[in-house]
């Protein structure tokens, strides 16, 4: 690699908000972007050539790990952990630590750090909280308003049947008879939760394959999809049709979004695999992360944390039932699903569990 490529590499990430500190083999600090700066209190200058332990370092130290990544060729995931920084600062954090070799044959590890703040964490575990009760309780009573007329409409089918001899007539009443029937179902599902998951040992890849096309039968922006795959991700025990209908409602969003505002063109789609996290109180040793980016307008701050709940709704996101009813779908699941939105663009992220190590439960960790 020449210097001028090192150059522009090195100024194209010091553009980017992600936090990035990379290692040697000899976990020295070889390179910092400005928001790693800022997020570790220090600068590349100070930083260059230093051990990693002198920039950051937890409590129990984590040097073995470190060096075990060079001999696997793997990545570490954290979550939740504090590091300790120059001048006795401390910080709550996530990070990922990811092995990588160039065409060399050097080696190196780049962290990304995550910002945790504690305060940020409860407050959105109360809203989340919070938006799962109101959710609960509009769904059923939404629920007893559309199966009251249904029952009418249903017995007043089945009074006609037993007066109509026209066979042509039974049929269209037989059809009445049965939409009302599936509508319940739905309304059922939608109500309790409780939506009838057929799963299987499925690829996630080949039902993110299928946005590309739904993005273009939609008629609407002119925006390409990026494809950002972890190949690694083992296959899910996941119903293929729920699951499916849940990102092609995030990427409905996301185009429209796009067309009403004139603002963006991209659609990236993300994999990745989580190791020792919590989904829903219980602990997994493994899971996977699929996100859904886009470069449009972003949500209104003043929606962010309600669009979860049903018929929430702007011109510039059109949620409605749909957001609602894929959080119920994704938590069927025994998973989470999560927004993170500004002016740059949006991301939805679904985290699925990728072994069911359930058995093991504890409490949420004290952020």
């Amino acid at each position: 690699m020449t210097n001028k490529s090192k150059s522009f590499s090195n100024l194209a990430l010091d553009f980017l908000s992600s936090k990035i500190l990379i290692a040697n083999r000899k976990l020295q600090v070889i390179y910092l972007n400005k928001a790693a700066e800022d997020f570790l209190n220090t600068s590349f200058e100070k930083a260059e050539n230093k051990d990693i332990s002198e920039i950051f370092s937890e409590k129990p130290k984590n040097d073995l790990e470190l060096k075990e990544l060079f001999e696997n060729k793997s990545h570490l995931k954290r979550h939740i952990t504090t590091l300790f920084l120059d001048n006795n600062l401390k910080k709550k954090t996530s990070f990922l630590a990811t092995y990588f070799e160039d065409d060399k044959g050097d080696e190196f590890i780049v962290f990304e750090f995550f910002s945790a703040d504690k305060t940020s964490i409860e407050s959105k575990r109360e809203r989340r909280f919070k938006g799962d009760v109101i959710t609960n309780a509009f769904s059923k009573v939404l629920a007893h308003e559309i199966k009251n007329p249904l029952s009418g409409i249903k017995g007043s089918a089945q009074l006609l049947m037993n007066k109509v001899d026209n066979p042509e007539n039974q049929e269209f009443l037989n059809i009445i008879l049965k939409e009302t029937d599936r509508i319940a179902k739905i309304i059922d599902q939608v109500s309790k939760k409780n939506f009838q998951l057929n799963p299987k040992p499925f690829n996630v890849h080949s039902i993110l394959e299928k946005i590309p096309n739904f993005v273009d039968s939609l008629n609407l922006a002119e925006i390409s999809v990026e494809r950002d795959y972890d190949p690694s991700i083992p296959l899910l025990n996941v119903d293929d049709n729920l699951l499916g209908q849940v990102f092609y409602n995030l990427a409905r969003n996301s185009v429209e979004a796009i067309d009403a505002s004139k603002k963006g063109n991209k659609l990236i789609l993300r994999t990745r695999i989580m190791y020792e996290t919590f989904l829903n109180k219980s602990y997994y040793k493994s899971a996977c992360l699929i996100e859904i980016s886009d470069n449009g307008p972003g949500i209104p701050d003043d929606l962010i944390d309600s669009i979860f709940f049903p018929l929430v709704s702007t011109k510039e996101i059109t949620s409605g039932l749909g957001l609602a009813i894929a959080r119920g779908i994704i938590n069927q699941h025994k998973g989470e699903i999560d927004c993170v939105s500004n002016s740059k663009g949006t991301t939805f992220s679904v985290i699925l569990p990728i072994e069911d190590n359930s058995g093991f439960l504890r409490e949420e960790l004290n952020a």
